[in-house]
């Protein structure tokens, strides 16, 4: 069963553990890229910028998409016409996995979906839009899907199909798919040690996807940690090789062990089969050179007794092998630092040697194989023999491996010499510990720590909707702020400081016009802090205007407000077939905060009607008629004057209550 689900998680700002949003642009501080993740219907991102913009999600880890839904913004103007969705794994060389043109199928509150072909994992996913139906891009929730294969697992055992459901529960026939779907595991991990302790002998996995593309599975088994050795012990072992190689008449098998003797493996006694087929041959010998004497046969105390006819006093000397032993070391090795290597300094190696760790004074004895501790009892040689470590198991032994294991160590010993032949026998001439610490020693008396601290300043001006400044401290330690409007929060939106961080910190922060009491006093508080506590604050007090590029008339009444909607509309009456009205003046005012450049003006393209034309000048007199005006630099405040009118010819159709709009433009600077 394959179904759809939306990977990007519900964000509450522009960062989440599983990955950051980002805009090309915000229009204000109450809109930013984030908005359009947040799972709120009537949030949006809004770009800055008029007709373009693109909205990404940078995943933590690659995903595989294959569908994203868009809900649009209520207002026409702000809804997208003309896309491309795109995927990179660098964030700078985009492809192309969607394209859509001339969209305006939009419905308000409604996700319309887009699907499209992708075989490949990418980190980064955009939008990028190229126009919308007039103004500034805007999207209420952005989604993004990947498709979730159904991968499920049953357990055979004795014939029986199992899953686990607080006990194993057992199918008697061959699952069908449907049961897959149904019952299957979705993940075998949680099935408990002591479920599984419970299915003895052979057990094999069965697993089911509907994913076209995968090839293959794999299980990762936990175990107790152990060695070849002690599975195969007092086993026969066979070695099958299978080859097409016609010439290939035999196989070498390398196998590396501990080192061992002849007499390691036969014991104590052993017969030797001899054949030959020389017909002169009667008899044969076998001569075995071994560390053996008579008194081997020996158990417990015994006497020597000699006679003699002299009474020349006689020496009786003998020379002995020592019973394997265990060596526990009394005191403990103290660890001031990250432990680097155990070097054990051998003089011989005839024989077995063994190790054994206590991290608790001795009072349990651990050792470690293939990076796993496990507890063994010393007590018995033939277990501390069997279980304990090597030579080079000791010498794997690092500050990884000891983590958490505290800073004392002490050490175990099996020594068993090699009784077959008369070399020296198991020989530590030390141990060694190299350890990453401190080489001199720090030593304070009657000191005294003055901390000198200053308190942050700020210096901020608002201009438009635009805050902006600069946090400070002197003595360069770190700061927060947060901002107020109408003693409600505002920035960050849960009413907390910003993170602390290094200082000077630049502040620019739109604030949002749909937080804003039009025409009535609001209060703007910046609080601020630095490491210790010290808070100070700043506050302004400002009557709401509209922010961007407003459209008033020659009153000063505003046209339309911050986001597209219509305040007032300029009335040129009836206008007869072959008239031209009287011009009307208007003029734009830069309440963006910030100075702009380009500035370009021009009537909506998709207003025009045959046989009427909306005029612009400059001037009112002479009126010299143009499609667009441009404007170069234009201050924050600073207003523009131009003038309108409307033309018509013989061809003009009548349309009653006929709307145009106009559109403008701008770089900021």
């Amino acid at each position: 069963m394959v179904t759809y689900v939306n990977v990007v998680p519900i964000m509450t700002s522009d960062n989440s553990d599983k990955g950051i949003s980002s805009a090309s642009s915000i229009n204000a501080a109450g809109v930013p890229a984030w908005r359009a993740f947040d799972g709120d219907l009537n949030s949006s991102w809004i770009s800055a910028t008029s007709g373009t913009g693109w909205l990404k999600y940078n995943f933590n880890e690659t995903k595989k998409l294959v569908k994203y839904s868009i809900v649009p913004r209520s207002s026409l103007a702000n809804q997208l016409r003309n896309w491309t969705f795109e995927a990179s794994n660098n964030d700078s060389t985009w492809t192309i996995l969607d394209t859509r043109t001339n969209v305006t199928s939009w419905t308000e509150g409604v996700a319309s979906e887009f699907s499209f072909t992708n075989n490949t994992n990418y980190k980064y996913y955009r939008i990028n839009i190229t126009s919308t139906a007039s103004s500034l891009p805007a999207i209420n929730e952005l989604a993004m899907y990947e498709i979730k294969f159904s991968n499920k697992t049953f357990v055979k055992h004795n014939d029986l199909f199992l899953y686990y459901l607080n006990t194993w529960v057992s199918f008697a026939n061959i699952p069908t798919e449907q049961d897959y779907l149904n019952y299957g595991m979705d993940d075998i991990s949680i099935i408990p040690e002591s479920a599984w302790s419970q299915l003895q002998g052979e057990v094999e996995l069965c697993y089911y996807t509907d994913d076209p593309i995968k090839t293959e599975a794999s299980f990762n088994i936990e175990t107790e940690p152990f060695t070849l050795a002690e599975e195969w012990e007092d086993k026969e072992i066979k070695i099958i090789e299978y080859t097409d190689n016609p010439n290939q008449t035999e196989s070498t098998i390398t196998i590396e062990t501990e080192p061992f003797t002849i007499y390691d493996e036969l014991g104590d006694s052993v017969d030797v089969l001899y054949y030959t087929d020389d017909p002169s041959k009667t008899s044969a010998e076998l001569n075995i050179t071994a560390n053996y004497s008579p008194l081997d046969e020996l158990e417990g105390d015994f006497d020597v007794v000699t006679w003699s006819d002299n009474n020349i006093s006689k020496i009786a000397s003998a020379s002995s092998i020592p019973s394997p032993q265990s060596v526990i070391q009394t005191d403990d090795y103290y660890m001031y630092g990250d432990l680097l290597l155990i070097v054990d300094k051998l003089n011989s190696t005839n024989g077995t040697l063994r190790y054994a760790v206590s991290f608790n004074e001795g009072s349990t004895w651990e050792v470690c194989k293939f990076g796993k501790w496990r507890t063994i009892d010393i007590s018995s040689q033939l277990t501390f023999k069997k279980n304990g470590m090597s030579h080079y198991d000791i010498s794997l032994i690092n500050s990884t491996a000891l983590k958490n294991k505290g800073n004392k160590i002490r050490f175990a010993y099996y020594i068993e010499d090699n009784i077959h032949n008369s070399d020296p026998g198991i020989s530590i001439d030390s141990m060694k510990l190299n350890i990453n610490s401190a080489t001199e020693t720090i030593k304070m008396d009657n000191v005294a720590f003055y901390v000198l601290n200053t308190n942050a300043t700020i210096q901020l001006s608002l201009t438009g909707s635009k805050l902006t400044g600069t946090l400070d401290d002197s003595d360069q330690g770190k700061v927060q702020y947060r901002i107020l409007l109408n003693d409600n929060p505002y920035y960050p939106s849960d009413g907390g400081f910003t993170r602390l961080a290094p200082s000077p910190q630049d502040i620019d922060i739109n604030i949002s016009d749909r937080d804003v009491i039009f025409n009535q006093p609001n209060v703007l508080k910046v609080e601020f802090q630095d490491y210790w506590g010290e808070t100070d604050y700043w506050e302004t007090t400002f009557v709401g205007t509209y922010s961007g590029l407003m459209f008033m008339d020659e009153s000063g009444e505003y046209l339309s407000d911050t986001f597209g909607g219509i305040l007032k509309q300029l009335d040129f009456g009836v206008i007869i077939a072959g008239q031209t009205t009287l011009t009307q003046k208007v003029r734009i005012k830069n309440q963006l905060g910030y100075t702009i450049d380009n500035v370009y003006l021009a009537m909506d393209k998709k207003y025009e009607r045959d046989g009427v034309v909306v005029e612009l000048s400059r001037q009112a007199n002479p009126f010299l008629p143009i499609d667009y005006l441009t404007y170069g630099l234009t201050q924050p405040d600073e207003t523009i004057d131009f003038y309108v009118r409307i033309a018509t010819d013989m061809r003009a159709q009548p349309n009653p209550n006929g709307l145009f709009e106009l559109v403008v433009n701008a770089d900021r600077v």
